[in-house]
Parts: C-alpha cells; structure tokens; sequence
C-alpha cells in the first residue's frame, strides 16, 4: 500500500522489468558523466609532484570512484531493503565508532582532522553517518505505533540520534558537512511532524544563542567565512578571494560557455579546488548557462523519480529513507550551487556524483541503490 499517494497517480507498471526504475539510473549516469568531463577538465593542468602533468590522473580515479560506486548501486539491488531496517543501528553504531576514532587514528588535511587513511583509499566517516543517520532515524519511527506530531519529549531520542554525530563532526571542526547532517535529519522529522510551539521555540534559542555560538562556538577562520560571504570585498585578496573568483568564473561562462578547457578562471587555477568543492565553477566557465541548465534538469528529474518512489514505498522505513535521501541530496546540491554563486558561506560540501571523491560518491550511491531497492519492491508481497 502507498505511504504518500495513490498508486493511480503513478505510471509504473507491475511487471519486473518495469519496476526496476531505469529512467532514474539514466538520470544517474547522465550526471556522472558529466561530473567526469569537468573534473578531467579542471584537472587537466594541474602538475604532479615530480613536476610532470598528468591531465588524466584524477579523472581516472574519479571513473573508478563512480566504477565502485555503480557497482554498490547493483549490489544493494540483490537484497530486500528490510535487511537494512534490521541492520540500522548497527549501522549507526560502527559510523559513530568510526566518527569517534577520527581524533585518534584520523589523519590531517586542510587544517582539519577529517579522514582515515585505509591505505587503498581515504575514508571520511561524517560522509557515510548521514545516511546512517537517516536510516536510524527512519528505524526509530518505523517501530513506533503511530505518526503523530512530535513534542518536546518525543524529540530526545531523535534528537540524541541526530545531534551527537552532528555535534561530533562540528568538532573535528567541520562546520558545513556538520550542519548539513543536521539538517539532513531534521527534514525527516519535519516529514513525521513537529508541533508548532517546538518549531518557534528552536527559532527562538537559535537566535537568542547565536551571539554565544559566534563568541566561543565557531573558529576565527570560520567567523572570516561568514564575514567574508556578507562583504567579499572587504579583503579580496585574502579571506575574500575564493568567493570572488568563484563568483567570477560562473559569471564568465555567459550564455554557452568558453568551451572544454578553455575557461581562464579554472584552468589557470585562480578558482580554488576546482575538482571537489568548486567544481560547478568549471561547468559554469566552460559550458555557461545553458550547460547549468542541463544539470539543474538532470537534477530535477532525479528528484522527481526520488519523489515518486517515496510516495509509493510499501512501509513506513522505506519511505522515510526516501524522505531522507531527497533532503540529503537537495540540501547538498543546493549549498554547494549557493555557496559558488555567492549566496552561502564557504564550506566543504561536495556536489553529488560530480565533485571529485570516493567516500561522498560511494555513499550517494549506496543512498540511491536503497532508493532504487524500496521502488523495485513496492509490489513484492
């Protein structure tokens, strides 16, 4: 039975093969291919530590990333997402241990202790506790009789399983993948429902500790951030400059772009890692607006499909795993847009299937092969 809608809203057939949503593995493939012309782009020029350039280096560890993360889309598809409702706080459980061993065995880059070195690969466990976050949290109101909106005692548990991995990542510092997390868990308890007297008080202590927040909370390099992002020319050639040549480089591309590695801003490298976090400035160059607007539509469709098979999930984990993937993903397609284009702080948020790295792909793949799990069994009774 639907959670969110009407089956007689949907047009998926009942037949295997049309259960099985290929327009939205389509959608999938169509970004990563993307997400590989522009980091080979960005990377093209960029010399190795002997000196030489080796254009195709990363590019060819990014199709193995994405090679990886395809073949965990395939391999969460052999079982029946249920095993993972069973398995959810265990889980959450090995995230948070990894998450807690990061200041001890975590190993430093960028001025932040983020990583674990794995030898094959370097693993980033605040990367993977977002989606354990959202299946310990679509575990916890799965088992309870009834959804109702949540008042203040209904929201310590919830709160303590979303909360204490944000807080965590906030500390390594990492603000933006922590603030992310944080709200990546709180559209699933927006979706459940909040009292509206919960909802204000939150604004409420929000406003009122955010002078005490900025005092002893935050960094004097993320303070900089913030004040960077009000005023970027007030030191545009310190704190200001990568938000400015960000903002220049998107600006540049115009209408239809500069072309393949032609763009001057990303491939003299006056926009910061060009490759990761700043990658949507090499579409924007190269291919312009109209190149945007491709990945805008691809998606948007992604959604649209994410969307549909959340509203005819066969239970109510499944559906609130759905709930919680589409806010990962909006989220953190939106802050990385906004943050590039100037209208959002700083901070070190990927954009999906796109940006250059193995722990965020391997994870927004395993999300969308549950996501693709919960559709194809809708109708399996």
């Amino acid at each position: 039975m639907p959670i969110l809608g009407s089956q007689k809203s949907e047009d998926f057939a009942t037949t295997d093969e049309s259960r099985f949503d290929w327009r939205l593995v389509l959608a999938i493939l169509v970004i990563v291919t993307i997400g590989i012309v522009n980091v080979y782009s960005a990377t093209a020029n960029v010399p190795s530590s002997d000196g030489n350039l080796h254009s195709y280096d990363m590019a060819v560890r990014q199709l193995m990333n994405l090679g990886i993360g395809l073949g965990v889309i395939g391999v969460v598809m052999l079982f029946d997402y249920r095993l993972v409702e069973r398995l959810a706080y265990v889980i959450y459980g090995a995230n948070l241990l990894a998450l807690l061993s990061v200041p001890m065995i975590g190993v430093v880059r960028y001025g932040a202790r983020r990583w674990i070195n794995l030898g094959f690969m370097s693993y980033q466990p605040s990367e993977t506790m977002k989606f354990a976050t959202i299946l310990a949290l679509a575990k916890y109101f799965h088992s309870r009789p009834a959804l109702h909106k949540l008042d203040f005692r209904d929201l310590l548990i919830p709160g303590a399983i979303l909360g204490v991995p944000a807080l965590l990542t906030m500390m390594q510092p990492d603000l933006g993948t922590g603030g992310h997390l944080a709200i990546t868990g709180t559209v699933i308890l927006l979706f459940v429902g909040i009292r509206p007297r919960v909802l204000i008080t939150a604004v409420l202590a929000a406003v009122v500790s955010f002078p005490v927040a900025w005092q002893y909370g935050l960094k004097p390099y993320q303070q900089d951030r913030i004040k960077t992002f009000l005023d970027p020319m007030a030191d545009p050639k310190g704190d200001g400059y990568n938000a400015l040549q960000s903002m220049i480089a998107v600006g540049s591309g115009q209408a239809t772009g500069k072309g393949f590695r032609q763009g001057t801003q990303t491939q003299l490298h006056f926009t910061p890692e060009g490759h990761t976090d700043f990658i949507f400035t090499v579409l924007a160059e190269e291919w312009g607006f109209l190149g945007t607007i491709v990945l805008f539509g691809m998606y948007l469709f992604l959604m649209y499909r994410c969307v549909n098979i959340a509203a005819l999930a066969r239970d109510k984990f499944g559906s609130l795993v759905c709930v919680g993937i589409i806010g990962m993903l909006v989220s953190q397609i939106f802050i990385n847009i906004a943050m590039v284009c100037g209208m959002f702080p700083i901070v070190g948020i990927p954009l999906p299937l796109v940006s250059y790295g193995g722990t965020s792909v391997i994870t927004v793949c395993f999300a969308l092969g549950l996501l693709l799990n919960v559709g194809y069994r809708r109708t399996i009774f």
